[in-house]
């Protein structure tokens, strides 16, 4: 008789081998009931956004592909910039690219040392060129201006060391559109949709800082030429990021088009160019629709959200290190669940995962912004940030909360960002309306009734109450031009500033309780 046969002799062995096929089989019916359940939960989700005109095929909802002879980003300079070869960011030639525009760079600054602001517009204050000439020279960037005493000259001539690279950019502003090559619609994409390399974003903030620098500077000089040139390009990259269907990517829109708009700004203050130059800035402005980018972001980010989860029901064995993160020092953490306990999650928990992640964001993200506007997309927002947190809080009453809390991205900072853009970008476009009128009729109009757009359109309307913009003319014979801001009051054109420190202000934030402004006050 051997062991085994001895073995099943004992008692206490039988009813433990028996307990285990008991439970093994339990565990197989739950599974195939879960499995079932959670699959009807999915398939009853997914049936409700196709209802909804809405799919999670991540490329339906990306731009269609522009001819190059209309993409800006198809010059020699930027096609490609945004790949990374063989999953390498640093190969091949997009990465030569990169790195020759990142020469473009406005220095860090020595340690110890703080850089000059370089967007004041949101408080009506030039920005300060005796600190950036300075800061230049401290930091290595020599001069060749002829009137040292005249801030902008030098600076003009600081950064003229880049006008070959810039002439390069600028030959391709006929093209009338930008989206970064190859485009989405027709990109080969990785089995996971977040293991996209976006390898670009930094050298094209790096290249709007400077161009942003060389825009001011040039129109305190006189040479509006060069301002405008600055900023057309400025306004192209800003296009380019906006339609990368990503919330990074709607972020790093965001600061590109703050910093284009306070360079509009100056512009506008020292009256810079001519009809047709503000004519030109204004058609670059209205190509900038960041309600359709935040609309297209949210999309995409529900669709990756859902590869994402497919991906780890088919390959369970990785689901512990795409659930890792790394913190401040670069350590690894979450991700504790070793392999084998994704593999024995039942397949369907991710499907189920899916269904909640996919129906909360469309129903707090991508409807409010497809059927409504600004205000109701940014109070849902605080509504899934409200729940997110509650789903946070009750993890283990609920298993696809896990997966959620894990993925789901809090959203009120990122509404409340991009309405607070969208509002500034309005207001530029306005400005070049306004700045036309005085040009061709002398003097800045009594009001915006009478004003049209270079094409011939009505002026953009506020978008926190969907009603014209604030307007009047001021003592000084400018003008002030304002939003009725988060709390969707007029007040009249009043900025409520932080007392410590006005240039600090949260504009954007729930809190501020005053105007978003477009004025000279202090120039």
């Amino acid at each position: 008789m051997n062991f085994f046969k001895r073995l099943w002799l004992k008692r206490w062995f039988r009813s433990l081998a028996w307990t285990a096929v008991t439970l093994v089989t339990l565990y197989v019916l739950l599974c195939s009931w879960l499995n079932w359940n959670w699959g009807r939960q999915w398939t009853t989700t997914v049936a409700m956004l196709k209802a909804e005109g809405e799919t999670l095929d991540f490329r339906a909802a990306m731009n269609d592909p522009v001819p190059e002879t209309e993409n800006f980003c198809a010059i020699p300079l930027l096609k490609d910039l945004a790949l990374a070869v063989d999953n390498d960011v640093n190969k091949g030639e997009p990465a030569e690219k990169r790195n020759h525009l990142d020469a473009l760079k406005l220095p860090d600054g020595k340690k110890g040392s703080v850089r000059p602001k370089l967007n004041n517009q949101g408080v009506g204050k030039a920005v300060d060129l005796k600190a950036w000439a300075e800061w230049l020279r401290n930091e290595g960037s020599p001069t060749t201006a002829a009137d040292s005493a005249n801030s902008a000259r030098e600076v003009v001539a600081a950064l003229s060391k880049h006008d070959a690279v810039v002439q390069e950019l600028a030959a391709g502003l006929s093209r009338p559109k930008a989206q970064w090559i190859p485009e989405w619609k027709t990109r080969e994409l990785p089995e996971m949709l977040f293991a996209i390399a976006l390898p670009h974003y930094q050298s094209v903030r790096n290249l709007n800082q400077t161009l942003a620098l060389r825009a001011i500077a040039a129109a305190r000089a006189g040479d509006a030429a060069k301002a405008h040139e600055s900023a057309l390009i400025m306004a192209r990259l800003t296009q380019a990021d906006s339609n990368d269907p990503f919330l990074i990517a709607l972020l790093v829109a965001a600061s590109d088009a703050a910093v284009l708009c306070g360079s509009i700004w100056e512009l506008c203050d020292v009256q810079a160019g001519t009809a047709e130059d503000f004519a030109r800035l204004e058609s670059a402005l209205a190509a900038l629709d960041f309600q359709r980018a935040a609309l297209r972001a949210c999309r995409s980010e529900m669709a990756a959200g859902v590869n994402t989860l497919q991906y780890i029901r088919r390959n369970p064995a990785r689901g512990p290190g795409l659930m890792q993160t790394v913190d401040g020092s670069g350590q690894p953490v979450g991700g504790t669940l070793p392999s084998i306990a994704f593999r024995a999650i039942p397949p369907g928990y991710f499907d189920a995962s899916a269904s909640v992640i996919s129906e909360a964001e469309f129903k707090y993200l991508i409807k409010p912004l497809r059927d409504y506007g600004w205000p109701e997309a940014r109070q849902a927002a605080k509504d899934w940030d409200k729940e997110l947190a509650e789903m946070r809080g009750k993890i283990w009453t609920n298993p696809t909360y896990i997966m959620v809390s894990l993925m789901a991205p809090a959203m009120t900072q990122v509404m409340s960002r991009i309405d607070y853009t969208e509002a500034r970008v309005n207001q530029a476009i306005i400005a070049c309306a306004v700045a036309r009128h005085r040009i061709e009729k002398g003097s800045y109009p009594d009001s915006l009734a009478s004003v049209k757009l270079a094409s011939g359109q009505a002026l953009p309307l506020d978008v926190m109450n969907n009603k014209p913009m604030g307007y009047r003319k001021t003592a000084d014979g400018t003008y002030a031009l304002w939003s009725v801001g988060p709390d969707g009051k007029d007040d009249g054109g009043k900025r409520v500033l932080d007392e410590k420190k006005p240039e600090n202000t949260k504009f954007h934030d729930d809190k501020y309780l005053g105007d978003w402004v477009w004025d000279f006050p202090a120039n």
